[in-house]
This record gives structure tokens, sequence and C-alpha cells, in this order.
């Protein structure tokens, strides 16, 4: 079977491709070819997004649509991205759609790098205490039963508890190293998934990595889940004021966040509208739609100033996101460092003073 000489285009990540969505706002607001533009941005982008866009370029040039050009390369590309391409391409005002879509991208990234960052001293801590366990399990513990043997002092149920637990962790201490080696793994492998929209993350295995990566962190879902009804309510905003229809400006938003059961809610919806059913009544009747959203359309006043209705309600939720990320990254470092570094504290005094306080109190019995 012979091979095609068609060149394929590399998976771009989606931290590149806000850097393209930022060289093409420029580009468009400057009014330079993009062609040109795009040879030019390939130069100091990532190398991941260097191939891409030389392809794209090559593609403009040869006469090629920026949504033909980038279609092309669908398989490499978020679906959300091709979507929001298309309802910006339609509504003629690609540079704001576009900057809709890195901003929520950029909201992801900035979460990332803060949990990071509060994930990283908790971290040092935790391989410091392994390294420190190690040390009383082999060198203090085994002192500590010579000692008991020595001086042939009964077993009290702390002591016997303790040793049951230091033999324990004796013959499974690689457990600790291993499960920090699965966390590591999972935070790097989830990258992609973390910035991602829904439909990227079916796989079982991105699936899994997400969990354990992120699962731990209160609000994790909420917070994903309002950035996509900011994002979702600032592209209706957007679409209407193009003169969209609202049936399929519902579609078009709920396709940019590539939230899978947004889009199939939006797609009833839609269904419905198109059949002559009133926004109202429609709303009132979803199943995912949040309270918030329902309570703004089904009010017949506001019926007629939409645009500044879903404008103000993506206001809303990115304020909301906004606090949610100061929130995380002022709990998450202190909640980490306390139950890290204070349960580290409490299981050292448990499993090496409170022996010797035992021992002691044994050595200084008058029955001894």
């Amino acid at each position: 079977m012979l091979k095609s000489d068609k060149p394929r285009m590399p998976k771009i990540s989606i931290a590149s491709l806000v850097d393209l969505n930022d060289e093409l706002i420029a580009m468009i607001r400057a009014g330079i070819p993009l062609d040109q533009g795009l040879r030019n941005a390939a130069a100091h982008l990532n190398r991941d997004s260097k191939q891409f866009i030389e392809q794209l370029a090559l593609k403009i040039e040869e006469g090629s649509s920026l949504e033909e050009a980038i279609q092309l390369g669908a398989d490499k590309l978020p679906p959300s991205y091709i979507s929001l391409l298309k309802s910006a391409i339609r509504m003629g005002k690609l540079p704001e759609a576009l900057s809709a879509y890195t901003s929520f991208a950029r909201s992801r990234m900035e979460l990332r790098q803060e949990i990071g960052m509060a994930l990283l001293y908790p971290g040092i801590v935790l391989v410091m205490a392994f390294f420190l366990s190690l040390f009383a399990c082999f060198i203090i513990f085994p002192k500590l039963l010579v000692i008991h043997q020595m001086f042939d002092l009964q077993n009290t149920p702390l002591m016997e508890l303790v040793s049951k637990f230091f033999s324990f962790y004796q013959s499974w201490f690689l457990i600790v190293p291993l499960l920090l080696l699965i966390l590591i793994i999972s935070w790097k492998a989830s990258r992609f998934t973390f910035l991602g929209t829904r439909e990227q993350n079916t796989s079982l295995s991105r699936s899994v990595f997400s969990i354990i990566a992120y699962g731990w962190i209160p609000g994790y879902q909420k917070l994903i889940l309002e950035m996509n009804y900011s994002t979702f309510t600032k592209m209706v905003s957007i679409l209407l004021s193009y003169h969209v229809p609202l049936h399929e400006s519902l579609v078009l938003a709920a396709e940019s966040t590539g939230n899978s059961k947004l889009i199939t809610e939006s797609k009833l919806l839609s269904a419905k509208l198109k059949h002559g059913s009133s926004l109202p009544d429609v709303v009132r009747n979803s199943d995912f739609y949040p309270s918030f959203i329902k309570k703004m359309l089904i009010k017949n006043v506001h019926q007629n100033h939409l645009v500044r209705i879903f404008s103000e309600m993506s206001r809303v939720y990115k304020t909301r996101v906004s606090n949610r990320i100061d929130w995380a990254k002022r709990i998450i470092p202190v909640s980490l460092l306390v139950l890290i570094a204070g349960g580290i504290t409490a299981c050292y005094a448990i499993i090496v003073f409170l022996p010797f306080i035992e021992l002691l109190k044994m050595l200084g019995s008058p029955s001894l």
C-alpha cells in the first residue's frame, strides 16, 4: 500500500493554540495578510506549532480560506476550536471570538500553574518525611527491639501496635514512592486533559490520570463547568449581536466549549425553538442548564434584550471563575501544608516518641 505524500499536520497543544490565537488576532486587526503573517509567526512559536502554522500558511497561499485550511488539520485540533472558528467567521468577528477561547484556555493554564506551585512545597516535605521514615523504620526501631529484648520487657498494646506497623512498613515501604510516582506521572500526563475540553478526554487512561491529578481538588468540576458556561454565554451574546438566529447561536456556542452535555442539551433546545416553542418554555424544562441561566431567560421582559442578558451572564460567570481561582490559590497551599506537615508530625510523635515513653515507663517500673 502506497503512502500518501501529503504531509501530516502535527498535533498542536492547547498552549500553542493560544499562542496561535494571539498571532491571528494581531494579524487580523493589523490587516496583515494571513499567509505572510503566519510564516513570520512560525519563526518564534513553539516547535509543535511551527510546522502546523507553516502548513497552514501554505494552504492559504494555495487559495484556501482560513476555515478550510484549519479544517484540513481538524483531527489535530480540538473540535471545540473548529466550531468556534466556524461561528466566528460566520459572524464576522473573528478576533473577539478567538479572544474568548484564549481567555478560557489561559484561565485553565494559570490554574494548573497555581496548583503546581501549591503542590511543590508539600511535595518536598513529603519526600523528606519518607526518608526520615526509612531512618526510623530500619535504624531506630530495630534498636528499640534490641533494648526491649535485652531487658525482657513486657509488651504493651501500644508497643505491639507499633511493632506490627513497622513490620508492615518494612515490607511495603516502596508503596510510598510508587504512589508519588503515579501522582507525578498523572500530573504530567493530564496536562492536555486539564487544558483541553471534554471531547478530548474520552479515553479511559486520560480520565484516570485526570481523576488522580485533579479529583482531590475541592470545587474543581464546578470551576471547569462555570468556565464552560462563561464561554457559552459570551459566544451566544456575540453571535446574537451579529443577527445569527437564537437556535443556531445556542448550538454553535455550546460546541465552542466542547462540553458534551451542554452541546446535547443545546441541540435539544434548538430543535424545540425551530418548531415554534418559546424560549422561556424551552429553558424552563431544561435538565442541564443551571438555575441562574434559567432565571435570566424565563423572564418575558428579557426576551427583547438577549444580547445584553447573555453578556451579563458571561460577566457573572467570569467573576465566579476568578473568585474560585483566587480561593484555590489561597486555600490549596495552606491546606496541603497543614495536612501533610501536620500529619507527618503527628505520625512521628506516635511512632517514634510514644514507644520511647513506653520504654521509659517499663524501665522505671518497680516490678522490673
